[in-house]
């Protein structure tokens, strides 16, 4: 009997080391797979759309972006609005019946170099936007807040990448064309993001200038989401760098 007794003490202990030994593997991993990465929760900016104006022009949505400080109204950009100082990011039109991605821009004055500053308090409009050229920043802000229409949407990055001024236009008008530009975007893209996208989902790209490049060739940087799916988690998803991002670095 009282071999027995140790037996199974001796079976306790070891399942109990084992568990230890297990929890201590999964913390050092998750350690490992990015502890900074927060999830996403909404941060409703539907009242502010209603009641901003910039230079008397009514806003028609709003956009955050995670990990920045980029939290501005969106509006048709005017003369008045632009000479006013004040911070927004603007639109050339809204997509249409048949349309289903939104060119979204911003300015960047201070932040155009080869060697953008991450997050810099000081930076206003789109000029955080930036923080996305570096691996370590962009595998743990994974999402961006589109308010429009009454409405809070989630968007998850799928793409970030240089681009020649305008080289997609504002938006896509089929399934091919969008197709296409989807499969664009992930082949210029700096990383590969572990997310399915296609033509039916809704898109959204975040754009500003730069002169990480010059004066030349590809003087815009451009963020791609596409809109969180119905029943789909607000989770961390795999990033992982391409032969794009070996190149600039």
């Amino acid at each position: 009997m009282k071999k027995k007794s140790k037996n199974a003490y001796g079976q306790i202990t070891l399942l109990l080391i084992l568990a230890v030994i297990g929890f201590v593997i999964i913390y050092v991993s998750n350690q490992k797979m990015g502890s900074t990465f927060v999830k996403y929760a909404i941060d409703s900016r539907v009242e502010q759309v209603s009641d901003t104006k910039v230079a008397n022009v009514n806003s028609v949505g709003w956009i955050r972006v995670q990990g920045t400080n980029i939290d501005y109204p969106i509006i048709y950009e005017t003369p008045q609005a632009y000479r006013s100082g004040i911070d927004y990011t603007w639109v050339a039109h809204r997509p249409g019946e048949g349309e289903n991605r939104l060119a979204i821009y911003g300015h960047n004055i201070q932040n155009v170099s080869s060697e953008p500053l991450i997050a810099d308090e000081n930076h206003v409009r789109f000029e955080q936007l930036m923080s996305f050229v570096y691996y370590d920043f962009a595998k743990d802000n994974l999402y961006i807040q589109y308010t429009h229409d009454g409405k809070d949407e989630l968007y998850l990055i799928y793409a970030v990448g240089f681009v020649e001024d305008n080289e997609k236009g504002d938006t896509t008008t089929s399934l091919s064309e969008t197709q296409n530009y989807i499969q664009t975007a992930i082949d210029n893209s700096l990383y590969r993001y572990n997310i399915e996208v296609n033509e039916q989902d809704t898109l959204i790209s975040l754009i500003t200038c730069t002169r990480y490049f010059g004066l030349e060739g590809r003087t815009q940087f451009r963020i791609d989401a596409r809109k969180l799916r119905e029943n789909e988690e607000v989770e961390k998803y795999a990033v992982q760098t391409t032969a794009n991002y070996d190149i600039i670095k």
